[in-house]
Order: C-alpha cells, then sequence, then structure tokens
C-alpha cells in the first residue's frame, strides 16, 4: 500500500486553481484599477465547478483510466497556471482570464475523480482518515500558501513568463507520484452504457443504506464550512491587530494550523466512526465561534482564535473526505466522493453572503453569533434525525 502523504502532493494542484485566482489574480486586478467585484467575480468562477461537479464525475468513472485523467487534466491546469501569469491584467483581458480560471477549474476537477479512486484503490481501508487528511492538506496548502507563492513569482521573477513557467513546472512535477500508485480497475464492462448503468446502480445501493443517507445529510447542512473565515480580515481591526498582524495571521499561520486541522482531523477519522468525526469538528468549529464572539477584543485573541478557527476548517474537510471515501468503497468512487463534497459545496452556498449581511445588520457578534445558532440548530436536527432513523 502506498503511503497516504503522496496524495496530498498529488491535489496541490487542485488548491493551487482556487489560490492561484484568489490571490495572484485579485491582487493583480485591484493593481490594474479594476473594481473589487471584479476579483470576486474571478474567485467565484473558481469556486464554481466544485459545486456542480457531481453531474459529469461519472465521466471520470467510465473513460479513461485514472492516471490518464490525471495527467492530463494536471497538464491543462499547468498551461492555465502559465497564462495567469502571462496574460497581463486589465479590463480588455479580464472576459480572457476569467475563461481561463473557468477552464482550469473544470479541468481541475478532472484531477480529483483520477485521486479519489486512486486513493481507495492504493491506501489501506483503516487508513483512509489519514489518507483524507494528506489528500485535503495538499488541497488547503494549494489555496493559502501556493496562492502567495505565485503572486510572488510573478512580481519578483525576470518577466512573468519565467514565473509562470516556474509555477507550471512545479505543477507538472505533482504528476511523480503515479509512478509508484496502482490504476483501480475500470468501472464495469461492456458499453459505456452499460457501465452507466453500473456507476448508477452504484450510487442507488450506497444511498440506500442508512448510513449512506445520513451522511449526505450530515454532508448537506450548512455546517463545517468556515464561514467567518471568510471575513476576518474585514473585521480585524476590531480586535486591534495590525495590517501585518492580519498579513501574517492569516497567510502563514492559517496555512500552518489549517495543515495541522487536516492532518489531525484525519487522524481522528481513523479512531472513531466517520459520521462521529465530522459531527465533532463541525461542533469544535462552533464552539471557536462562540470563543470568538465572547473574547477579549485583543490582537492575541485575534491570532489565537482566528488559527483555531481555520484548523477546525481544516478537520472539518477531511473528516468529510474520509466519511465520503469510507462510502464509496467498491466501484464508481468518482461520482460517490463527488456527490458528498458537492453537497456540502450547495449546503453552504450563500452562507458567507449570509455571515456579511448578519454583520451589517448587527455587527461582529451578531455575525459570529449566527454561526453559532446555526450549528448548533443543525446539529441538533441531525442528532434528533439520526436517533429515529437509526431506532
Amino acid at each position: 500500500m502506498s503511503h497516504p502523504s503522496l496524495f496530498g502532493i498529488l491535489y496541490f494542484p487542485y488548491g493551487l486553481m482556487v489560490g492561484v485566482p484568489a490571490v495572484m489574480l485579485g491582487w493583480l486586478a485591484t493593481r490594474a484599477g479594476l473594481p473589487v467585484s471584479a476579483a470576486a467575480t474571478i474567485v467565484g468562477i473558481a469556486f464554481a465547478p466544485a459545486a456542480f461537479k457531481f453531474l459529469w464525475a461519472p465521466i471520470g468513472d467510465l473513460t479513461l483510466t485514472r492516471k490518464r485523467w490525471y495527467v492530463i487534466a494536471n497538464a491543462v491546469c499547468a498551461a492555465v497556471f502559465f497564462g495567469m501569469c502571462t496574460i497581463p491584467m486589465s479590463a480588455a483581458t479580464l472576459p480572457l482570464l476569467t475563461g481561463l480560471v473557468l477552464t482550469g477549474a473544470v479541468s481541475a476537477t478532472f484531477i480529483a475523480f483520477a485521486l479519489q479512486g486512486l486513493l481507495l484503490h492504493n491506501c489501506d481501508p483503516s487508513q483512509l482518515g489519514r489518507a483524507a487528511g494528506f489528500y485535503q492538506t495538499g488541497n488547503m496548502l494549494g489555496q493559502t500558501l501556493g496562492g502567495g507563492a505565485a503572486l510572488y513569482l510573478v512580481r519578483h521573477s525576470p518577466s512573468p513568463a519565467v514565473g509562470g513557467a516556474v509555477l507550471a513546472a512545479v505543477v507538472l512535477s505533482c504528476s511523480l507520484p503515479l509512478l509508484v500508485l496502482r490504476e483501480p480497475p475500470r468501472v464495469g464492462t461492456g458499453s459505456i452504457g452499460a457501465r452507466a448503468r453500473e456507476v448508477w446502480g452504484e450510487l442507488r445501493a450506497m444511498l440506500a443504506k442508512v448510513d449512506g443517507r445520513l451522511a449526505l445529510l450530515l454532508a448537506f447542512l450548512p455546517i463545517g464550512t468556515g464561514n467567518a473565515q471568510f471575513l476576518f480580515s474585514a473585521v480585524a481591526t476590531e480586535w486591534k491587530a495590525s495590517a501585518d498582524m492580519v498579513s501574517l495571521v492569516l497567510g502563514v499561520v492559517a496555512g500552518v494550523a489549517i495543515t495541522l486541522g487536516t492532518l489531525g482531523g484525519g487522524w481522528f477519522t481513523d479512531r472513531v466512526p466517520h459520521r462521529r468525526a465530522y459531527f465533532v469538528a463541525c461542533a469544535a468549529q462552533g464552539v471557536l465561534a462562540l470563543l470568538l464572539l465572547f473574547s477579549p477584543r485583543e490582537p492575541w485573541a485575534f491570532a489565537v482564535l482566528t488559527a483555531a478557527y481555520t484548523a477546525t476548517l481544516g478537520s472539518c474537510t477531511a473528516a468529510l473526505t474520509g466519511m465520503a471515501l469510507a462510502l464509496a468503497k467498491g466501484g464508481a468512487a468518482s461520482t460517490k466522493v463527488s456527490l458528498f463534497l458537492a453537497f456540502n459545496t450547495l449546503g453552504s452556498l450563500g452562507l458567507v453572503k449570509g455571515a456579511g449581511w448578519a454583520h451589517d445588520a448587527w455587527g461582529t457578534p451578531g455575525m459570529l453569533g449566527a454561526e453559532v445558532l446555526t450549528v448548533t440548530v443543525a446539529l441538533v436536527v441531525f442528532d434528533a434525525v439520526s436517533r429515529r432513523v437509526l431506532r
């Protein structure tokens, strides 16, 4: 069996496909005199395919091998990153760059499809939580530290093309762990239609089980998504945090915290029932929001509690992935796992906007209080439903 850490390397380009648009293109857009809404649109396009990727996930299960899909998708992403770095940011080029982001984001979903099947075939079932932790660590580091590194390359390389070439080379090198992984068997035999029916049968079989339905409900509930994380920079002045502290805490410290959270969440998921691991991780996130709500408005409290909150986001992501992987054993892994992760994204759509609305209406206490209330109600509802179903 392969070491789970390999999947962190393999999944790094997926995280970069969010981190580079959010950090590098967002910074370049504002420097080019474009409105913040333009940067927000780019980030939204980078996230959007993740919410609907279950619709085309069967393509990853039914057609090429997992390794071939990974190599093709990763090569497309590398080319897209090169384009992002070398095309000058302006109002005239914004549609082209937005199209590149969409192309890369859709391609990155095939990286996910490939790795979900490879992970289940190459990791011991007793280590699925650890594998999920390393897998999501690569994703989160790509979103945080990777995005910042891309911006540094563009700003400090002899030319944007050099920076783009270095970034593309790093992305292509992430394919190397494929050399030591075993290719899983294809789903079914016969025609595409026959294999598609088999994929549908696998999905129905999973959802026919009580565990499958309860896990899907838990994934859909608006919890574990770290809504306040995206607004910490906007409210940092209430804790008297300086610009330099915000940059440090929400950059380097957040990258370390979320790594510890994903690895710790993966370790915990291997030791308790997967649904319970996700339940506990989501509850911990609610507790941290409560502590922030009543914390002293001092810089040290902002640094410590936002880092801890960020770590719970990593734990929630790892636990959700571990739960989905455990239920996806068998065929059609891409379709099964993508359904859980997409439902989680769909369940959280609009929550960041809702957090912003709560802040505008009732200030930071209202924003954090709304999150605490949402988590509490969601977990109580899930506990009541699960007790009734399991009885």
